[in-house]
C-alpha cells in the first residue's frame, strides 16, 4: 500500500509517540509534536485509520476520576495496527496486550475482595475501578464488581447461572454490545431485588441502589464507543469470569 508522505509523517510520529508511552495517543500530541493544529491531526488520523493503518480506543478523561457523581464522555486515542506498522517500516515492539491486562485485573480484583472478606464499601470500589485510563478496563472492573457482589449476596450460583444465560455461546458483532449492557442490567435488578440483604458498609442506602447509576450509564457509554474488537474482549473476560465461577462452585 502507498501512502504520500505526509500522511507517513503522521504514521510514523504516532507509532514513535506509541512505543514511547506504551499507550494510546491523542491527536493533541501529535499536532505539537509536528506543530500543526489539533484538527489537521485529527483529521489526517482519522484518514489512517479507515486505510486499516490505526485504530481508535476511548480513554477516560483525568478530570473524571476525581468526580464519581460526574462521569463525561471519553476521549478518543489512536494507536497502530499491524498494517500501520508495515507501511511505516518501523519495527514493532511487543506492548501488553488487554488480554493480559484484564487477566491481571480480574486477579488483583478477586484477590482483594478475598483479603478483605466482602467487607468493601461499593462506592470505593467503583471510584478505584474510575481510577484506570482505559474504558475497556474501567468496564471489566464494573462487571467483576457486579459479579462477585452478586454471588455474595445472594451466597449461591442460582443467580449467576441466570445471568450467564444472557450471554450467547457464539454472539455475532451484531449481539455483542446488547448482550454487555443487558448483563450489567439484569446484573442490577438482581440486587435490587435483595436489597434488603446487602449489609450498610457495602453501599451508603439501603433504599436503593440510584446512587450507583452514573456508574451503569457510564459504562453503557464505554461500551458503546468500543471497538468490535474490545466488545469482543470484554465479552471474553466476562465469560471466562462466569466459567470461573461456575467451576469453584462445583469443587
Amino acid at each position: 500500500m502507498k501512502i504520500t508522505t505526509r500522511q507517513k509523517e503522521f504514521l510514523q510520529t504516532l507509532i514513535d509517540l506509541y512505543q514511547r508511552k506504551a499507550s494510546p495517543i491523542h491527536y493533541s500530541e501529535v499536532a505539537q509534536t509536528l506543530g500543526v493544529s489539533k484538527w489537521t491531526a485529527y483529521d489526517m488520523l482519522q484518514l489512517l485509520r479507515r486505510e486499516g493503518l490505526l485504530k481508535v480506543e476511548y480513554l477516560i478523561p483525568e478530570s473524571d476520576s476525581n468526580n464519581w457523581g460526574k462521569l463525561g464522555r471519553s476521549t478518543i486515542t489512536f494507536f497502530p495496527t499491524k498494517k500501520g506498522y508495515t507501511v511505516s517500516n518501523l519495527p514493532q515492539r511487543k506492548l501488553s496486550t488487554k488480554a493480559a491486562e484484564l487477566n491481571k485485573l480480574k486477579n488483583d480484583i478477586i484477590q482483594k475482595f478475598e483479603e478483605i472478606k466482602g467487607k468493601f464499601n461499593l462506592k470505593e470500589l467503583f471510584k478505584e475501578a474510575l481510577q484506570t485510563k482505559s474504558p475497556l478496563i474501567f468496564c471489566a472492573c464494573v462487571l467483576l464488581i457486579l459479579i462477585l457482589l452478586i454471588k455474595k449476596i445472594t451466597e449461591g450460583i442460582a443467580e449467576i447461572k441466570l445471568l450467564s444465560q444472557v450471554i450467547p455461546a457464539d454472539a455475532t458483532s451484531t449481539y455483542i454490545e446488547l448482550a454487555l449492557i443487558v448483563f450489567v442490567g439484569m446484573c442490577f435488578g438482581v440486587l435490587n431485588k435483595y436489597i434488603n440483604k446487602i449489609p450498610n458498609y457495602i453501599t451508603s442506602s439501603n433504599d436503593n441502589l440510584n446512587e450507583y447509576a452514573d456508574y451503569i450509564q457510564t459504562y453503557n457509554q464505554y461500551v458503546s464507543q468500543m471497538d468490535k474488537e474490545e466488545q469482543k474482549s470484554l465479552l471474553g473476560f466476562l465469560k471466562e469470569t462466569l466459567n470461573e465461577i461456575n467451576i469453584k462452585s462445583k469443587e
